[in-house]
Parts: structure tokens; sequence; C-alpha cells
């Protein structure tokens, strides 16, 4: 591929990617939910299932990229993750009942396992050395620039979810328009990138063990947050409709965080900021299990969360670009297969959980739950430069 492409193209086109796959098409239903759940008469265990099914579309698209990453051309895995987005967001903003809402979630989970992995491979390929830990954790802060621009526009839409959904879909045609325009039409992965057979052991090392647990964990526990935190905020009178909205865009604006990725790692090392990281996450959902009594917790919560968490996901992809160097768009889908694991298993447990202990006690757990995470904090230096492999 050619090296052409400035880091500002390449990181806006990122962003404006990840930001509808994930800040949109992932993350709307919960930004949503409250309206959803009034309008469709829904309880926590369907909303959680239509959340897990998703995830799951998150996975089999997971599967799909890791294998394509490499061999397809990087304009053409973005081109079908937008399609996929767009096509759900539309079904969503078009539906009359549950099942067609959850067919919508269903196609739209896909496009988020093709938002980065691509755009790992063209950071590799387009830009030199030293703009490539940057660059990446920019494109990995896209989901904050994405929640914070669907939030103003479900404050807006009121409670027309579904014209907020049909919105979010024309985001999505201009971000994979520019992303298109960005990238090469026969841009793929770096020559090396095709070499080693995508084996289970290839996966699965002592080197990428740490990686993919904490991965894992954090899917989990992130997946509580980000599907439930606006409705337990309403439904615990914390906040009302409205306000629950503004908090996610403090949420989305924090997590914009993200692009200092690369400087933290370099200040802190990696070991000491993924742990840090992690306790931060277990804070914001303790913090927020107590939201309901205190509702200024909810804030200091949201922007506690948003940093932490997009920080961390930018941390891992470094980290896997670092473990799968001999591949790492089909490293980094790996990755976030194992973390879209933990998304699918949190909404799924959540439901059934939520009717016996509360949401308030399942958050408190997940709050426990990150803090152990730290303990799977990288012990190697973690950079986009230097090789590595299992």
């Amino acid at each position: 591929m050619s090296r052409q492409r400035s880091a500002l193209a390449v990181a806006s086109a990122g962003i404006g990617v990840v930001g509808t796959a994930y800040g949109m098409a992932r993350y709307g239903y919960g930004l949503l939910l409250p309206d959803i759940r009034r309008d469709l008469g829904l309880s926590t265990a369907v909303l959680g299932t239509i959340a897990a099914g998703s995830y799951a579309a998150y996975l089999i698209g997971s599967l799909a990229v890791g294998a394509l990453a490499g061999r397809v051309a990087l304009r053409v895995l973005v081109l079908i993750g937008g399609a996929f987005g767009v096509t759900g967001m539309v079904l969503a903003g078009l539906s009359t009942g549950p099942a067609m809402l959850a067919a919508g979630m269903l196609v739209a989970g896909v496009s988020a396992a093709f938002a980065l992995p691509p755009f790992t491979d063209a950071v590799e390929a387009c830009l030199a050395p030293g703009r490539r830990a940057r660059t990446l954790a920019s494109i990995s802060s896209g989901t904050g620039w994405g929640v914070a621009l669907a939030a103003p526009i479900a404050v807006a839409a009121g409670s027309s979810w579904r014209s907020a959904w049909l919105a979010f879909a024309v985001i999505g045609v201009i971000a994979t328009a520019w992303a298109v325009r960005v990238l090469p039409a026969g841009g793929r992965a770096r020559a090396g990138a095709t070499g080693p057979r995508l084996r289970p052991s290839w996966f699965v090392c002592p080197r990428s063990g740490p990686l993919l647990a904490g991965a894992l964990l954090v899917g989990l526990g992130a997946s509580l947050y980000w599907t439930f935190a606006v409705d337990f905020l309403v439904t615990g009178g914390a906040l009302d409709g409205s306000s629950a909205r503004l908090f996610l865009v403090l949420v989305g604006v924090a997590s914009i965080a993200g692009i200092g990725a690369g400087d933290l790692v370099e200040r802190l090392g990696s070991r000491l900021a993924f742990a840090t990281l992690c306790w931060a996450l277990g804070l914001s959902l303790a913090l927020l299990a107590l939201a309901p009594g205190m509702p200024a917790l909810a804030v200091v919560s949201g922007a506690l969360f948003g940093g932490a968490y997009n920080l961390l996901v930018a941390i891992q992809c470094l980290w896997s670009v670092r473990v799968f160097a001999d591949r790492p768009g089909t490293g980094v889908a790996a990755a976030m297969f194992v973390m879209g694991g933990g998304l699918l298993i949190g909404p799924l447990a959540a439901g059934p959980l939520a009717g016996v202990a509360g949401m308030q006690a399942i958050f408190a757990g997940a709050a426990v739950l990150f803090a152990l995470t730290a303990l799977l904090a990288p012990r190697e230096r973690v950079t986009v430069t230097a090789p590595a492999g299992c």
C-alpha cells in the first residue's frame, strides 16, 4: 500500500468508521433503551437478549474479518462493515416490534467487527513508525466521538427513537464513503502479514494468554455499562430521560481521551497504565451502583468510565499489534473477538440476574471484576513497531 496517505486522513477515516460502528450501531441501543423499553413494553431480560444478539453477530463478524484481513482489500473490508451498520440501523429505524428491532441489532452488530482491523493494517502500511501509535490510539477513540455525537441526536429526537436510528444511518453512509475514499482500492496488509498459518496455537499461546483473558473480562464488564447504565439511572430516579442522554454525551467526550493512550503508555509503562485503567473502570461501576441514592456520582462515574474505557481499549489494540506483529489486523480481530465474547455474556447473564439480585448488585460485581483484571496487565513493553509473535 502506498505510504502517501497522511496520518490525519487515515485517523479521520478510522474515527468516522469506528464512531458509527461502535458509538452508534452498537452502543446506540443502550442510549435509546429507556424509550425502546417504554414504547415496546419489553422486560430487562428481553432487552438483554437483543443486546446479546448484536454481540453474537459481532463474534461472527470477527471470525470473518480475521480470516479476510491481509487477503481482501482494506477498502472492501470497510465497505462491508459500513453496509452492515447502515442496513442494521435502518432496520431498527423502521422497526414496528421487537423482532424487527432484534434483526436490526443483529445486522448492525457485524459492522463493529470490521471497524478496527482494517485501520490497524492501514496504519501499519501507510504511516511512518513514529506516527503509528498515536494514530491507532486516535482511531480507537472513535467510539467516544460516535457516542458524543449520537447522544445530542437522541435528545433532539426525544421519544422518537426510530428517527434517531435513521439519523445514525445517514452518518454511517457519510463515514463509510469518506473511509472508502481515503483507503486505496488495492490496499492490503503488508506482505508479511499473510505468512503464518492461522492455527489455534497462533492465537492462543503464552504471550497472548493475558491479552485475551483481559479482553474477555473487559468486554464482560463494559457491556453492562454500555447496555444498562442509562436505563438504570432512569428507572432508579437518578436522572430523567433527557439528562440520561446528556450523561452519555459526557461518557462520549471523556472517551475521546483514548487518543492519549500511546502517550500514557510512554509515561507510565504499559503494565502500570493497564492496571490503573482497570481500577478506574472498577471505580466507575461502583459509583454507578451508588448513583440512584446520590445522582452527582453519575457524573463522576460517566467521566471516569468514558476516559478509562477507551484508553484501555486503545492499549489493548497496541498490545495486540505487539503480540501478533506478523499479522496485526488479524491479531486485533482476535482480541476483539474474545472481547466480543465478554460483551455477549454480560447482557445475557445480567437480564435474568437482575430479577434476582438487582442491577445495583450486578454493577458492584462488575467493579470487582475490573479490579481483578488489573492482574493481567502486560509484562512487556507495548509499542506498534517492535516485532513479536508467539
